[in-house]
């Protein structure tokens, strides 16, 4: 299927890049729309990024790498991998900035703190993302700042909200990926079912990215208001907690994310967290 076509059979309204007056994540949290806007580089250091991991990071294994939601390679990703003789990030990277028409699968979800630490100080998140409470590495289930390396065509999958009422940061530090973002108020009518991992809530859709255009499948999304974008190198977007979205890559793109909250959700996700208690506790109970 045609890229550019993946999503053609929804009526998309366009995000435009904007000057808001909106100065900080506590203002656009409670707006409650998301926004793109151009941003200075957040990587903070005189050697290129993907230089400093493969030199600083590049000696561990692919395979052991972990992301604040699990592992970065998913099982079927890994015999990719072997199959390619990659076992490194340093030979992952090289291989990523050297054979373009090597097929991989998309590198998501690696966790910064649990796997490339020192490269924290280095990456100053821009003013729309801040205050943020979740920063510290304690928090990183919750915040979790990550990096994403995905080629033309690969895409993050199923339709889905980050848990626990948590805004969203995302910065793209080359490439382009388009989005398509649902409001909260369409999660009726996107064929949701509960995450497996704690708290539990319902945050995941059954639509993929490429079933999104299946409207005989999923006849509810004519229901829908869906928007899109496309967020190009050296900008950044901040989206609102609970709001449905999706990612492909146009091009191939490096990307990174990070986790928000503050005073505008602080509850929200204290109220979610809290109401996966009693069913954590049982399952550590039962083992």
């Amino acid at each position: 299927m045609n890229q550019t076509a993946l999503f053609d059979r929804l009526p998309l309204t366009a995000i435009r890049p904007q000057n808001s007056p909106l100065a900080n994540a506590e203002e656009l949290g409670q707006n409650g729309q998301p926004m793109v806007f151009d941003c200075p580089d957040i990587w903070q250091h005189d050697a290129p990024m993907l230089d400093t991991i493969r030199r600083e990071y590049g000696h561990l294994r692919c395979r052991d790498l972990a992301g604040t939601y699990g592992w970065v390679l998913r099982y079927e990703d890994r015999e990719v991998f072997d199959a390619l003789n990659i076992d490194t990030l340093g030979e992952f990277i090289e291989l990523w900035q050297d054979d373009a028409q090597r097929e991989m699968p998309y590198f998501r979800h690696l966790s910064i703190f649990r796997n490339l630490p020192q490269l924290a100080r280095y990456l100053v998140p821009p003013a729309q993302f801040r205050p943020n409470w979740v920063t510290h590495p304690m928090f990183d289930r919750i915040g979790g700042p990550e990096l994403f390396f995905g080629q033309a065509g690969t895409g993050f999958g199923n339709v889905h909200i980050d848990h626990v009422g948590v805004h969203v940061g995302f910065y793209q530090f080359s490439g382009e990926k388009q989005f398509i973002l649902f409001p909260p108020e369409d999660a009726p009518c996107l064929y949701t079912y509960p995450g497996q991992e704690f708290p539990w809530q319902v945050r995941n859709s059954r639509i993929t990215g490429p079933s999104i255009n299946d409207l005989e499948r999923w006849p509810l999304l004519k229901l829908t208001r869906p928007r899109t974008l496309v967020l190009k190198a050296g900008q950044a977007m901040f989206l609102p907690s609970n709001w449905w979205h999706t990612t492909l890559n146009l091009t191939d793109s490096v990307s990174y994310s990070i986790r928000i909250v503050n005073r505008s959700n602080a509850a929200t996700t204290a109220r979610e967290l809290l109401a996966g208690l009693p069913r954590l506790v049982t399952r550590r109970l039962a083992r």
